[in-house]
């Protein structure tokens, strides 16, 4: 679960209303009563639901009905329906709109990436990157989680991923295996992944001991003999695929023998399409 606090619930309000609602204030729309729902038009992945009804208790309205994030959902099947003082409705309407849409569109193509790789491959591991917008990582966790998507990392600080960049400083591949063993005697809890760009790189990776190589932008028909020539030096080796993962190739690479398709496709989805219907 992905926590959010009461400090970023404030902030997503105070983003957009920084003074008030001007509008509502000049027009006298506090003390009349107001109902508002979300709506589905299309076919769609709810997200963020949750943080959208405390952002309209924030505001003093009364949640009536939310479904859960993760929740599949028709055109026209409501996602969230509240009501309480009018002017409190339109300080909240677009800001919680806004949230739910842009997180629900991230979750539905997340949806659509796991259900094409997994029709291929039932056991493949779909992952999000950390190249999610700025100061949207919660958000963007949330929808990937939401879409049946698992973070691939979160941030530095929880995964060993060696990039080539990395071994400019040690060696290079030639010398992987010194630091691999280096590695794994000063953090013997965490498993270690290294990334490499060509099939000799891979095996490079796999002769030195690393848990599961990372290849980035290779083509299918490719990363289909990198993986075989892998897994021939050690067949329970994690091999992930990465670098350009879409919705179009998704499939390509689950047949190619991915056991985990990285992608940051997922987090540049077109918003999710709701309707936010008000009432008196």
């Amino acid at each position: 679960m992905i926590f959010f606090t009461e400090s970023d619930i404030d902030q997503l309000i105070e983003d957009d209303a920084p003074l008030g609602d001007m509008t509502t204030q000049l027009m006298n729309l506090a003390g009349r009563r107001a109902a508002i729902t979300l709506l589905a038009r299309n076919p769609m992945v709810a997200c963020c639901i949750e943080e959208a009804a405390r952002m309209y208790r924030k505001v003093g309205l009364t949640v009536n009905e939310a479904v859960s994030s993760g929740t599949m959902l028709d055109a026209g099947d409501r996602l969230l329906s509240a009501e309480g003082d009018a002017a409190s409705v339109h300080l909240i309407w677009r800001t919680g709109s806004a949230l739910v849409e842009f997180a629900s569109g991230v979750a539905g193509r997340t949806r659509q990436l796991v259900e094409k790789a997994r029709a291929e491959n039932p056991a493949i591991t779909v992952a999000g990157t950390r190249k999610h917008p700025p100061y949207m990582k919660k958000v963007a966790l949330k929808a990937l989680m939401a879409g049946g998507g698992v973070p691939h990392r979160t941030g530095l600080s929880d995964t060993l991923l060696i990039f080539k960049e990395h071994l400019l400083f040690t060696g290079g591949y030639e010398n992987l295996a010194d630091t691999v063993a280096q590695i794994k005697n000063r953090q013997k809890e965490r498993k270690i992944v290294v990334e490499g760009h060509s099939e000799a790189q891979a095996l490079a990776i796999v002769h030195a001991g690393a848990d599961a190589v990372q290849v980035d932008k290779m083509t299918p028909e490719a990363f289909a003999a990198c993986a075989h020539a892998c897994r021939q030096v050690n067949p329970e080796v994690c091999m992930i695929a990465a670098g350009g993962i879409n919705g179009a190739n998704a499939a390509e690479y689950a047949r190619a023998g991915a056991d985990v398709l990285v992608s940051s496709w997922i987090y540049f989805a077109p918003p999710a399409d709701v309707k936010a219907q008000i009432v008196p």
